[in-house]
């Protein structure tokens, strides 16, 4: 079974959907981000499948070539940008997957963000 959900950068593939772990094809259009976010109740491993990126975890902002891999553990910041062309993401959660363990931090999109109480902002 195979789940696609569209996003205003893109689109995720989830080809496992299977807890507790998920995995999915992320796809970021070209001069699009995801929001800066973090999940509660999993883990992300990110393998990188196009260079060309700017991949940033935490304080720290990275340009990965192809097959680069990172672990993003939970509650840690992270998001996705393809400066130039698309870009892919293979990610496999670890953990409980949901779109309501999505935190955004920042969004260009305009969608709701986390309290920033909670956040200690």
């Amino acid at each position: 079974m195979k789940v696609i959900l569209e996003k205003p950068w893109g689109t995720i593939r989830a080809y496992a959907l299977n807890q507790p772990c998920t995995v999915k094809l992320i796809t970021i259009n070209p001069g699009q981000e995801t929001s800066l976010h973090y999940h509660k109740l999993r883990d992300d491993v990110w393998i990188i499948l196009d260079g060309g990126l700017e991949v940033t975890i935490g304080e720290e902002t990275f340009r990965p070539s192809e097959g680069e891999e990172f672990m993003i553990p939970a509650e840690k910041r992270h998001k996705i940008k393809a400066p130039q062309g698309r870009g892919r993401v293979l990610e496999i959660d670890i953990g409980f997957t949901s779109e309501d363990d999505t935190y955004r931090i920042t969004d260009v999109y305009g969608r709701e963000l986390e309290e920033r109480e909670e956040l200690g902002l």
